[in-house]
């Protein structure tokens, strides 16, 4: 039997989350969206969930700022201490995810489920002409959370368990609140593990890896 490589279960991933999005576009973002806005909007539920999403954008702020002072620290002759390992390739899967989500939301161009949809009764992808309320897709929240999560999975593994489940319920929180159709969130959520994995692979790289260059 064959054995499966990286790239391959990379590539099956991809196929399966290009099905789900499809299949949520078609049978499941607008009847959720729906729901939420009769049944979540205006509710104190809905209160407290987008309070509780507002610190998240301080942990983004947080990674940019650590990722400065690293290099500040080795610019000025100093060496960082094996501690900054974990959370200086977070803050790197961070802002790829954070570059990566931006430079998608324009390509897609797909319109918010409010107020785009739920308001003005919109629906679809604006191709190549994101902007405002046309920037659903990816979910910028499930990428980087789920990217941040991803590497801890690899090189914190006592982080195992409650980064997972954090990325989750932030996925479900950015749901809840209309922010993100279902579909977003599932190829942000992608996006993210693909870009933690590929940020661990690439923070000790093989000689393979430039084979074939000068």
């Amino acid at each position: 039997m064959t054995e499966r490589t990286p790239v391959k279960s990379w590539l099956m991933a991809f196929a399966f989350t290009a099905i789900a999005v499809v299949v949520c576009f078609a049978y499941v973002d607008r009847p959720v969206a729906e729901f939420l806005d009769q049944h979540v909007r205006r509710t104190i539920w809905w209160v407290l969930l987008e309070r509780a999403l507002g610190p998240f954008n301080l942990v983004v702020v947080a990674a940019l700022l650590f990722l400065f002072a690293c290099g500040i620290r080795v610019l000025s002759g100093g060496a960082l201490g094996s501690w900054t390992r974990a959370p200086l390739l977070c803050s790197w899967a961070t802002m790829w995810a954070i570059a990566a989500e931006i430079i998608f939301k324009r390509l897609f161009g797909r319109g918010w489920p409010d107020p785009t949809y739920v308001r003005d009764s919109l629906y679809g992808f604006h191709w190549l002409h994101g902007g405002p309320h046309w920037e659903s897709f990816p979910s910028g929240t499930a990428a980087t959370s789920a990217a941040f999560a991803t590497v801890l999975w690899f090189v914190a593994p006592r982080w195992r368990t409650a980064a997972p489940l954090i990325a989750a319920l932030l996925c479900v929180a950015v749901v809840l609140t209309n922010d993100h159709w279902v579909g977003d969130v599932i190829a942000g959520a992608f996006l993210g593990v693909s870009i933690g994995r590929m940020t661990v692979a690439l923070k000790a790289p093989s000689r393979e890896t430039f084979s074939g260059s000068a």
